[in-house]
């Protein structure tokens, strides 16, 4: 009795440590419990397991923008790709921090990430200090599960850098119940220190970890290519000028010793690590991008010559359309199939009601700008301000309905008659991301009786439409906010199967953080930034032309795009801004364009630009005042502004309240 008892009592005290993850960081309570339970959860390989998935669950999850959850990362709504329609108290605050008012008290915006992911750096020191007690699996075994922790202590780390700047390296050791005070007031590392320490952590990982996953399911899981994925975005970022030379603002912002938190002096050795680390994933998966055989009505791609060969050589033999909308919108079932995917995160929330129209069930909270709807080109990689004769971008509205890459009630892109024509003859990745007024949503999972009989199918965003303004303020299901203020909504993770009305139901998918077409353009701008040759762990670098032609035009012939001339390659200044641009609309919305214009200190021009959009207060009947480009002014709060301090999200005042180490980023 005593002995059954014992086990009952042992095993729900070691669930009840695997599910523990809402504790704060510096609460005692935690430790006293992993004191008492560790013999007991590190014995089993199926507590040890269990542990270890509990550590993933503090990942951030790219695909969630909404703050119900700590891991949700809100870059994307607070960058000049989009903005919110909500401005709501902690859940939904977004503008506070676009409007430049946010504060450090409560945070709002980015709730308890700090804690969140200290916690996590906690969970995995606890488990890389443990894992040798569980005997019922190999040497093997151990090592591999060890590369994981390391992996996944090494992100908790590079995000809250992301987000907070420079952060406190706490011990390898978990702090014991008996630690002294004075011990625990941790200190800001310098971003040189915190960026060393994370590459550190990934090199072993990455000896550690497995070359794949052994089938489906374990899709999730880290290994060797996802290790060297995080490096190559890590040292991409520590070259950058924020955090490389170009950061006098941030003189005030120095370490406990006196030095700066972030590097003074420009180092041109920190360009060429990143164009190594690049290079090591890119030559192990020199054409690892994800496509599609061309389909029946696939449009005809009008590019040079030069580039018409078959993919990755030139644009022939994909469909461009769904070689890249396929990635995030659920229609490549099998992940491990996809040889783009370099790690994702397992059991992702993923919830794209708040980038929906109402006439399928969604809030149309989350909006794009008319600023980024523009950022992509037309059809023949032409500017939308330098537009040829052939492939215009002009006024007026279609007069026959085109469907193309498939069928109109399946997977295939369909432009409705009287879709205006600054929708038509656009790349292959504007119809992938953009829904613009008149879109066609198939949602085939929607009951046909409860089709919206007002507008069908058809997400319109007039005045007067199911998905516009009056029902938003009007409606019985709806709240005033909801329906879109610029007039454009996001389709990138939309399924033609979705449907939020009752009975339909949703596509499963994957958020996916990191992807080899991220590491080709990496590996591009480092190489472009080189002056000399380097040797960097037997990997030569240099500012070679044909290797920047070769892997970025791979990313553009995907798309269905031209690739660069050699007059584009041959401009350093020139190349910069166009790879800048090019990041911008192969990554739309997966929250990189918010880092990427901080730390190439561009955020200060584009997210001081005027957010523009629609003019969504016209009703159908004047549909030429709605396509009329106007100031965002629908709510008071739709604006953005940026200064030095929105680089980095303030600290929580709760924190720098309890240790009087931790300096606050300046401005708050």
């Amino acid at each position: 009795m005593k002995k059954n008892t014992k086990i009952i009592l042992t095993l729900f005290v070691g669930l009840f440590i695997l599910g523990m993850n809402s504790c704060n960081y510096l609460d005692i309570d935690p430790y006293i419990h992993d004191q008492f339970t560790l013999d007991s959860v590190f014995t089993r390989k199926e507590y040890t397991q269990k542990y270890l998935s509990n550590i993933y669950t503090h990942l951030p999850d790219y695909a969630s923008s909404n703050y119900y959850t700590d891991h949700s990362m809100p870059y994307s709504i607070i960058t000049d790709e989009a903005t919110s329609t909500l401005d709501k108290g902690s859940a939904h605050n977004y503008n506070r921090f676009s409007n430049n008012l946010m504060t450090a008290e409560g945070l709002g915006g980015y709730n308890g990430q700090w804690n969140y992911l200290y916690q996590g750096v906690r969970k995995a020191n606890v488990f890389i200090n443990n894992v040798d007690k569980c005997i019922e699996v190999s040497d093997y075994k151990r090592a591999e599960w060890k590369g994981e922790a390391l992996f996944l202590k090494a992100n908790f780390y590079f995000e809250l850098m992301l987000a907070f700047g420079p952060v406190p390296i706490v011990s390898d050791d978990p702090v014991s119940f008996d630690t002294p005070i004075d011990q625990m007031m941790v200190y800001r590392n310098t971003w040189d220190e915190c960026s060393d320490y994370v590459a550190k952590l990934l090199v072993e990982a990455e000896r550690l970890l497995p070359e794949a996953p052994q089938d489906n399911s374990e899709f999730g899981k880290a290994t060797k290519n996802a290790a060297l994925a995080v490096l190559s975005r890590l040292t991409l970022y520590s070259a950058s000028p924020l955090y490389n030379g170009s950061n006098s603002e941030f003189g005030v912002l120095k370490s406990k010793d006196g030095r700066p938190l972030l590097n003074p002096t420009f180092d041109a050795n920190k360009w060429a690590l990143a164009a190594a680390y690049a290079k090591k994933l890119v030559d192990k998966k020199p054409r690892d991008l994800y496509t599609v055989p061309k389909m029946p009505n696939t449009p005809s791609i009008p590019v040079p010559a030069k580039d018409q060969g078959q993919f990755p050589d030139g644009v022939g033999g994909i469909d461009p359309f769904h070689s890249y909308a396929d990635i995030f919108n659920g229609e490549c079932v099998l992940p491990t199939s996809n040889p783009e995917i370099l790690f994702a995160r397992m059991n992702s929330n993923f919830n794209n009601r708040y980038s929906m129209p109402r006439m399928v069930g969604g809030y149309s909270d989350f909006v794009l700008t008319q600023n980024f709807v523009d950022a992509f080109r037309m059809i023949d990689g032409r500017d939308i301000n330098n537009s040829s004769a052939e492939f215009p971008y002009e006024t007026g509205y279609t007069t026959t309905e085109k469907i193309f890459s498939g069928d109109r009630e399946g997977d295939g892109v369909t432009l409705l008659t009287g879709t205006h024509k600054w929708y038509v003859n656009r790349e292959m990745r504007f119809y992938a991301v953009v829904a613009f007024n008149n879109s066609y949503y198939p949602s085939t999972s929607t009951p046909p009786n409860a089709v919206d009989p007002q507008d069908g199918k058809v997400a319109k965003y007039f005045r007067d439409s199911k998905s516009g303004k009056d029902y938003a303020l009007n409606g019985s299901n709806a709240d005033p906010e909801d329906y879109p203020m610029t007039g454009y909504l996001c389709k990138k993770f939309v399924h033609y199967e979705d449907s939020y009305i009752s009975g339909g139901r949703q596509k499963r998918k994957y958020s996916v953080p990191y992807r080899m077409a991220e590491v080709y353009l990496n590996y591009v701008e480092a190489l472009n930034e080189l002056t000399n040759s380097h040797t960097i762990d037997g990997i030569t670098v240099k500012r070679d032309v044909d290797e920047i032609k070769k892997y970025f035009n791979m990313i553009r012939y995907r798309a269905g795009q031209p690739g660069l001339t050699d007059a584009e390659v041959n401009d350093r200044d020139g190349l910069r801004k166009i790879i800048l641009h090019e990041r911008q609309t192969e990554m739309a919305w997966e929250q990189r364009r918010y880092h990427d214009l901080r730390r190439t200190k561009q955020a200060v021009v584009y997210e001081n630009e005027v957010p523009k959009g629609l003019n969504v207060g016209a009703k159908e009947a004047e549909k030429d005042k709605f396509y009329t480009v106007v100031k965002l002014n629908e709510r008071p709060y739709l604006y953005k502004v940026f200064t030095a301090r929105q680089n980095f999200l303030p600290i929580p005042k709760s924190e720098i309240d309890k240790n009087y180490n931790l300096q606050q980023n300046m401005g708050f």
